[in-house]
């Protein structure tokens, strides 16, 4: 027996038996099935939340004396490289993150790139990334890269 649907909905029981009467050659009486309960459109679709960004800045130091000898390279708001920089460098900006960066993390570096020591060797100049004022990170001039997790 095949199953006979009404705008998307299984009849109730008294139009099934009718049908039933009716193709084994028996009299039927016509029953009507209630009428679909309404739907209002609110209940069609689901909520729209506004997703909830946080908002933060975000500050990346190269420190030192002179000229840097090789690029700085940046990660923050967007990614990019500074040549030719007498230091102290300095670049501010500000980061906003969605829910899902603010659960996994979003990350933040700056590569300070090479100055000469007291001995003229090349090492890494001295870096550090603020988050709202608060130090997060440092290389203390002994990495090449300060780097964070913004959260």
């Amino acid at each position: 027996m095949s199953t006979l649907t009404m705008n998307g909905r299984v009849p109730g029981l008294l139009a099934m038996v009718a049908l039933t009467v009716a193709a084994c050659g028996g009299t039927t009486e016509t029953a009507s099935a209630p009428p679909p309960a309404a739907t209002s459109a609110s209940s069609q679709s689901p909520e729209t939340k506004t997703p909830r960004k946080k908002t933060y800045e975000v500050t990346l130091e190269v420190n030192g004396k002179g000229k840097v000898y090789q690029p700085i390279a940046y990660s923050a708001d967007t990614n990019g490289t500074e040549s030719d920089v007498t230091l102290p460098w300095k670049k501010t900006v500000t980061v906003e993150l969605t829910e899902a960066e603010q659960k996994v993390g979003y990350p933040i570096s700056v590569i300070p790139g090479a100055v000469q020591d007291s001995d003229r060797m090349l090492k890494p100049a001295k870096c550090r990334i603020l988050v709202d004022g608060k130090e997060v990170a440092t290389n203390n001039g002994g990495e090449n890269t300060c780097k964070y997790t913004l959260k």
